[in-house]
């Protein structure tokens, strides 16, 4: 923990800026890995196609949300690509969200992106997790029905 970085995230966060942190990949003994776990920070865990949480990711009451993170295709060295596990793929996930729902409202806040993210998550296919989801598993197209569109607008409404 560093105290100038949680007055600098603090004070950001105060003004409007959104901060989204992978929950850390040291195992579910793992300490709290930081900028992740200060309260203004959204942090991400990780999961696979299957819904279970990442074997490295670490727990903790500080994790937000849950989101794909399990052997993702990603950009490699000389135009390749590779399969990547993490935290970090995860927060990814959750931050292409978030800028979706910053484009439909440039005022929102990391208190209410938050808040849409939690409320719009779904629970885990026969999870035993608990709070190590945090809120539960991303669901970007319940994120951006939470938004304040109407049912008519709602991605994939009366198809």
């Amino acid at each position: 923990m560093d105290p100038l970085l949680e007055r600098i995230i603090k004070a950001a966060a105060e003004k409007g800026v959104i901060f989204i942190a992978a929950a850390g990949n040291n195992g579910p003994k793992g300490m709290p890995v930081y900028p992740a776990a200060y309260p203004e920070v959204i942090a991400v865990t990780a999961t696979d196609d299957k819904d279970k949480l990442y074997g490295q990711a670490n727990r903790g009451d500080y994790i937000s949300i849950a989101a794909p993170g399990v052997d993702i295709i990603a950009p490699a060295l000389k135009g390749s690509y590779e399969l990547s596990s993490g935290t970090s793929m995860a927060a990814a996930h959750v931050s292409g969200v978030v800028a979706l729902l910053l484009e439909r409202d440039g005022k929102l806040d990391w208190s209410k992106a938050r808040e849409i993210l939690s409320a719009s998550a779904r629970k885990p296919n026969g999870s035993s997790g608990g709070k190590a989801f945090g809120a539960g598993i991303l669901d970007a197209a319940g994120a951006l029905g939470e938004s304040g569109t109407s049912s008519d607008e709602k991605i994939g409404a009366g198809r």
